[in-house]
């Protein structure tokens, strides 16, 4: 019986180290071979982006004292369409749901626009009582930070750059989580105001 085990231990043991061993030897080749695969700039810059974008959509939590809509959920999408030479940036955006069941309020496009200026200027870029639009949030100055913030650290030329921020689309939506009513502005990326 003690030799029963002994053999049932050993074949035990000399699987585990078959198993190890012939994965190891899978594991290289594959290792070498995702080493040489090819990515793009344009795919690395578009990922850093939609990352950075992703990161800095929290800014549309919750507040403790609300200043503007509040947001549940805020879902970014960036897709290149190579056939149409765009590259389309999709911001979804889901009202508060426990908050607006109490109360009544219709989306407007001020909030729409003001998604798009926090994610990517952090400012609201309309003042707070009239909701008119702020001009100290320019055009110009929304270029001026988008490139900053997005093309920081990237080896583009200002070329490039003006390439694409002209190539970048924008669709804001926002969904009313209660009277299941949606609200969208789009435009490029850094318009004065989506429509």
């Amino acid at each position: 019986m003690a030799i029963c085990k002994k053999k049932i231990i050993n074949i035990f043991l000399f699987s585990i180290l078959l198993f190890f061993f012939t994965n190891l030897s899978f594991a290289l080749p594959t290792f070498k071979k995702l080493e040489q695969k090819k990515v793009s700039y344009l795919e690395f810059f578009l990922l850093k982006f939609e990352n950075t974008l992703t990161k800095r959509a929290h800014i549309l939590g919750r507040q403790a004292v609300p200043t503007r809509i509040q947001y549940s959920n805020i879902g970014v999408d960036i897709d290149f369409e190579e056939k149409k030479e765009k590259i389309s940036i999709t911001i979804y955006a889901i009202m508060d749901k426990h908050r607006y069941s109490k109360k009544k309020y219709k989306q407007k496009l001020s909030d729409c626009n003001q998604v798009r200026n926090l994610i990517f200027y952090r400012k609201h870029g309309y003042r707070f009582f009239t909701q008119k639009r702020d001009p100290s949030l320019s055009a110009e100055l929304m270029t001026d930070i988008f490139i900053e913030v997005f093309f920081n650290n990237i080896n583009f030329n200002d070329k490039e750059i003006d390439f694409l921020i002209d190539k970048m689309f924008i669709n804001v939506t926002i969904f009313h989580p209660i009277n299941n009513k949606e609200l969208s502005c789009s435009g490029k990326v850094n318009d004065y105001e989506l429509k």
